[in-house]
């Protein structure tokens, strides 16, 4: 059934939105059951998203993607605040330090978003790419940033979200995250095992900014294998001794 309420540039957001989402690509038959838009309105907000160079077509596969005009528009929501270069160069050292591949993740208008994500060579990656958005009950991100808003906050976020269990680790119910986000406060740092995927481990640490409020999250994502708890506290001390230097960047 078609969202006949939503206006077209609405139905055009849901369309960017959705193409931001994995697998990254959709055929208009798919972004039509996906967002409930019908085929014929999927078609002409796409020819005009097309023109302006917000999606573009895979000639192969026939499937939309989000275009390079979306990724300039997007980029400037990154490159405006003066900070970006400053914390890019720090997670860079700690990446090059711990030889894992770093992020941070941030809090801005309700939603937990991914900022910065590093690279780094090494035969198995676990990151994810700047932009996507994150669910405050699994994961570093979404836990750790979640963790430290105000309790009205988390009130009311746990009684209108629902969450799916993906995994036998992800936590669902508004009790289970009450206790695990007062045991995130007490240690001051969070930790994911098993939560985003399986044998997937990981710890973060919160930044806060000038006026004490949480701002974001840096955290690290790595494969479990012998000897990972060890890892992941080394890793975490590290963090704690960049802490100071990446809040600095946010005053």
């Amino acid at each position: 059934m078609e969202r006949e309420s939503l206006s077209s540039i609405k139905k055009a957001i849901v369309i960017l939105e959705l193409l931001s989402t994995p697998p990254y690509e959709y055929t208009v038959a798919a972004i039509s059951k996906q967002t409930g838009i019908n085929i014929t309105t999927i078609y002409r907000i796409i020819a005009q998203l097309e023109e302006e160079n917000l999606v573009a077509i895979n000639a192969e596969t026939k499937k939309y993607r989000i275009g390079s005009n979306a990724y300039h528009i997007g980029s400037s929501y990154i490159y405006r605040n003066n900070y970006m270069q400053s914390l890019e160069e720090i997670v860079h050292e700690i990446s090059e330090k711990i030889k894992e591949s770093v992020g941070i993740a941030i809090f801005d208008q309700g939603r937990i978003m991914s900022i910065i994500e590093s690279e780094i060579h090494q035969p198995m990656k676990v990151n994810d790419i700047p932009g996507r958005y994150f669910q405050g009950n699994k994961g570093n991100y979404g836990k750790c940033i979640m963790a430290f808003q105000k309790p009205e906050y988390i009130e009311e976020y746990l009684n209108t979200h629902t969450f799916e269990k993906t995994f036998p680790a992800v936590l669902t119910t508004k009790e289970e995250l009450l206790e695990e986000y007062a045991k995130i406060r007490e240690r001051g740092y969070s930790e994911s095992v098993d939560e985003l995927a399986m044998e997937v481990v990981g710890v973060g640490v919160p930044l806060f900014d000038k006026n004490g409020q949480i701002w974001g999250c840096i955290a690290v994502g790595f494969f479990r294998e012998s000897g990972w708890e060890h890892k992941m506290a080394e890793i975490r001390d590290v963090f704690f001794q960049y802490k100071r230097r990446l809040e600095q960047c946010l005053l």
